[in-house]
């Protein structure tokens, strides 16, 4: 948006910014809880991973030992 000569904004215009001010924390703000929830979702996959890597880790030693 182009200022007047003064340099000084509009009211109508601070009311917009406001505005538009209050919407961006409000998207800032639905993003961190997006980010929060797909955080704890990925450290859940994460501790599902290591607990199936250590139980195939774990048979393949059985199976190692059974064929010595």
């Amino acid at each position: 948006m182009v200022s007047p000569v003064g340099g000084s904004q509009a009211p109508s215009e601070v009311a917009a910014n406001q505005q538009t001010g209050a919407t961006g924390a409000g998207d800032f703000a639905a993003q961190l809880a997006e980010l929060e929830r797909v955080s704890k979702q990925a450290q859940a996959n994460s501790i599902v991973m290591r607990r199936i890597t250590t139980e195939l880790s774990s048979e393949k030693k059985v199976a190692d030992e059974r064929v010595s």
